[in-house]
C-alpha cells in the first residue's frame, strides 16, 4: 500500500466531483478544477480526500453511522476525534481561510487542508482552542504560534475561520508518515 500518491487520491476525488457538477474547463494544473467549486464542495472534497488516505494506508478509523457527519467531528480514529477543514488558496493573497471552526467542540485534532491549482498542503493542529480571558479571543496553536480564531461574521459566536499564510502549512509528503505517528498503536 506503501506505492499510492495522496496527490493521486486528491486528483480522483476532485475529478468525481468535477463529473458530479457537470463542469468542463481545460486542465492547465493538476488541482485547477478546484476553482469551479464553491465553498462546500470543497470542504466535501476534503473529508472525502482524508477518509480515502486512512483507508488507503490502513490508518484505523472507526465506522460511522453517517458518511457525512455535520456535527463536532468528521472521523474518528483510535477514539480521537477528528475535525477535517479545506481551503483553496486565495487569489490575492498567499493565504488559505479555513471556515466553520467552532472552538467549543470537543475535537482533539483539526486536519486542515489546503489546496491550490498545482499543489496539496496540510496541517494537523491540536483541536483544543485556547481561550485568552483577557481579550476574550479564541486562539489555535499552529507549531509555536497563537493564531486567532475570528468570528465569520460579526456577533457569531459559533463559527470561525483561521487564516493561515501558505508558510504555515506543510507540503503533503509529509501527511501520511505524520497521520500514523497520531493514530496508528504503537
Amino acid at each position: 500500500m506503501g506505492n499510492i500518491d495522496v496527490n493521486d487520491i486528491m486528483e480522483k476525488i476532485i475529478d468525481e466531483k468535477y463529473e458530479e457538477l457537470n463542469i468542463s474547463a481545460e486542465q492547465a494544473h493538476r488541482f485547477v478544477k478546484i476553482k469551479s467549486f464553491e465553498g462546500n464542495a470543497i470542504g466535501q472534497i476534503g473529508e472525502n480526500f482524508v477518509k480515502n488516505v486512512f483507508r488507503a494506508y490502513n490508518i484505523p478509523m472507526e465506522k460511522l453511522e453517517r458518511e457525512i457527519v455535520h456535527d463536532e467531528y468528521d472521523l474518528i480514529s483510535n477514539g480521537k476525534k477528528v475535525e477535517v477543514k479545506t481551503a483553496r488558496k486565495g487569489i490575492k493573497a498567499n493565504t488559505f481561510q479555513f471556515n466553520g471552526i467552532n472552538p467549543i467542540y470537543n475535537h482533539d485534532y483539526i486536519i486542515l487542508i489546503g489546496l491550490t491549482t498545482n499543489q496539496l498542503y496540510y496541517r494537523i493542529l491540536d483541536g483544543h482552542s485556547v481561550y485568552d480571558h483577557s481579550n476574550r479571543k479564541h486562539y489555535l496553536m499552529v507549531g509555536d504560534k497563537k493564531k486567532q480564531l475570528v468570528a465569520m461574521n460579526p456577533g457569531n459566536s459559533v463559527n470561525y475561520k483561521l487564516t493561515l499564510p501558505l508558510s504555515d502549512l506543510k507540503d503533503i509528503s509529509g501527511f501520511v508518515d505524520e497521520l500514523k505517528k497520531l493514530f496508528c498503536a504503537d
